[in-house]
């Protein structure tokens, strides 16, 4: 049954779209016929057209389309449209395997359409955003981003919206057990969409009843619901729906044990998924097929399909990718979370402003008694008194008010770094463990596998590491260098262990003072350069001796770290990603990261940050 859910995980992150034409367009020939036209509300009609035409199979032509389209709106202020395009790239570099990438332009479309609050475009976005989290099996902001879909196509009567909606979403209730609720939302989609005559969504809605059905062991009754999807599906001439649907009835029959019948079924399904470029659900076809053979006691054709199946694995989603999505992620809810911080706090500043408005007019009408009329002193005098008691309260109630606000946002850190070590942290460590059971429990020694799983299982620990890093950047309201000295010292401990070869030095000069305090974020991106630096050095140039300086300069601070090492030539060698990740949160720091290396002599990394 796990395998059921595995199959319809991959089948629900296909785009439910309709694939009414296949036919190759040649990007180049749209765009130049674009170009000539004269009205920018066709040009998007046509663009837009074609890039739903290419979207399922034509990855290349359909980013190539979207990018155009992308430039043409930007240029027209058109936010609506501009939006839509950038979820159009999001999309396709998701269909190639890009969730890195596609996780980028999705935030980027959201941050341009939410002002907007256009629900058919936004309402699209949140669907391609919840897919792409139950790609990476986080049902709960998968639902989140579900249920902001459905509130948007409720308000605007969008059925086929609606309906669309609710398939996809019930599947989250049918992988969490909840099977009632999951065949409620099915059933509704079917009834909106023959209500519609829309014999696409007839479709979608058939086969999601009948996996209901399958996860429930009712094999007739899932039999029947997949064998009326396909019956519309081949009407329709739909590939993509086709492909899916003999994967489902292959599923079915080797559940069923019929197994001769749901090879069939898996092999119609890879003929259609070769043809359109389809590697999630050809990876799904071949892993099942080398299982039937496998229990058969065919093992020649089982090991013929794993090994095809590897293949294809291999070109899927790495940790990396999926670790980036993660950060992008964590990145865009933490932005939003300081947002509303920042918004309480405009809240309080009017408030003082009020406060000291209405002081300063009592104090004047006050003065004004006095000059008026001396002969109400007595009566002043006991207003003065009830002016001072008033204005102590109003301090009192505002200095209360400032440390329940520090409260509050030191409550939503503390939160924060919580969910990261009780949620994401326990999971790493288990990866970990689950590793090495793995490799005590396995049977014959394989090197080849005992590497991947030995490089699986670093990977883990480094990001625990990270992980550990973040929580106690997040665990304090600010970062001093007495801190970033102390971690760093802590980084350098470790070091020393796996290199005691290698002297490393912190140095600072006499007029930095301790006690200079940077942001939490600031004081973490601070440290991840100093870090990468660092092990770049250890690992790769042969050096005696790493020197990690800090030191005073114009309104701010100056970091460096430098190694006696052989150096390089930064031309001639690939900068990947720990090089561009140090460039890009220079950036964040405010400055640019300086990089000077002299072959066999040398090599610096260097950036300033700016004190607030």
């Amino acid at each position: 049954m796990k395998n059921i859910k595995t199959f319809f995980t991959i089948c629900l992150l296909l785009a439910l779209y309709n694939s009414s034409a296949q036919k190759s367009v040649a990007a180049d020939s749209i765009i130049r016929y674009t170009q000539k036209l004269d009205n920018y509300n066709l040009q998007i009609e046509v663009l837009q057209k074609k890039i739903e035409e290419v979207y399922i199979a034509q990855f290349d032509e359909a980013l190539q389309l979207a990018h155009f389209g992308y430039n043409l709106a930007l240029q027209q202020n058109d936010s609506i449209n501009t939006g839509d395009f950038l979820r159009s790239i999001g999309g396709a570099y998701g269909k190639k395997g890009n969730i890195d990438s596609a996780s980028v332009y999705y935030f980027k479309a959201l941050k341009v359409l939410e002002p907007t609050q256009n629900s058919e475009k936004l309402g699209l976005l949140y669907d391609d955003m919840a897919r792409l989290f139950r790609k990476l099996e986080q049902p709960e902001r998968a639902l989140r981003y579900y249920n902001k879909a459905l509130k948007l196509y409720e308000a605007a009567n969008n059925l086929e919206g609606i309906a669309r909606i609710n398939n996809e979403s019930g599947v989250i209730f049918r992988d969490a057990g909840d099977f009632k609720t999951a065949n409620k939302r099915f059933e509704k989609s079917l009834r909106i969409q023959q209500a519609r005559k829309d014999s696409v969504g007839i479709g979608y809605a058939l086969e999601f009843l009948g996996y209901n059905q399958l996860l429930i062991s009712d094999y007739k009754k899932a039999e029947d619901y997949l064998l009326q999807a396909l019956s519309i599906r081949q009407k329709v001439g739909e590939e993509f729906a086709i492909m899916l649907n003999y994967t489902a009835l292959g599923e079915l029959y080797k559940e069923a044990k019929q197994p001769n019948k749901s090879i069939t079924f898996f092999e119609h399904s890879n003929t259609l998924a070769q043809k359109i470029d389809f590697h999630d659900i050809q990876t799904y076809n071949y892993r099942q097929i080398t299982d039937i053979y496998e229990s058969l006691g065919n093992y020649k054709l089982a090991y013929k399909n794993l090994k095809v199946f590897n293949s294809l694995n291999d070109s899927l989603y790495t940790a990396q990718k999926i670790k980036d999505v993660e950060e992008i992620t964590t990145r865009y809810e933490t932005a939003q979370k300081e947002k509303q911080i920042m918004e309480q706090r405009a809240q309080i500043a009017e408030h003082q402003l009020s406060l000291k408005n209405r002081n300063m007019g009592i104090i004047g009408l006050s003065s004004l008694v006095i000059i008026v009329a001396l002969f109400g002193f007595l009566l002043y005098k006991q207003q003065a008194l009830q002016n001072i008691k008033q204005q102590k309260d109003s301090e009192l109630k505002l200095a209360l008010e400032k440390i329940e606000s520090q409260n509050r946002l030191q409550e939503q850190r503390l939160a924060i770094s919580r969910d990261l070590h009780d949620n994401i942290g326990a999971q790493l460590t288990f990866i970990v463990s689950a590793i090495e059971t793995i490799k005590y429990v396995l049977p014959d020694k394989n090197d080849q596998l005992t590497s991947r799983m030995n490089n699986i299982g670093s990977f883990a620990k480094e990001t625990i590491q990270e992980l550990r890093d973040t929580i106690w950047a997040m665990n304090k309201s600010g970062v001093s260098i007495s801190d970033l000295k102390s971690r760093i010292a802590n980084f350098i401990g470790k070091a020393k262990q796996l290199y005691p070869n290698i002297e490393i030095l912190i140095v600072h000069d006499d007029k930095l003072s301790e006690a200079i305090q940077f942001t939490s974020l600031q004081g973490l991106n601070i440290f991840r350069i100093i870090q990468e630096a660092s092990n770049n050095a250890l690992k790769y140039a042969d050096a005696n001796q790493i020197k990690i300086q800090m030191s005073t300069v114009e309104n701010g601070v100056n970091f460096l770290v430098e190694d006696d090492g052989k150096g390089f030539v930064e031309n001639e060698v690939d900068p990947g990603n720990g090089l561009l990740n140090m460039r890009k949160r220079a950036q964040e720091l405010g400055g640019e990261l300086t990089l000077i290396s002299e072959p066999g002599i040398k090599t610096s990394v260097s950036f300033n940050v700016v004190k607030t």
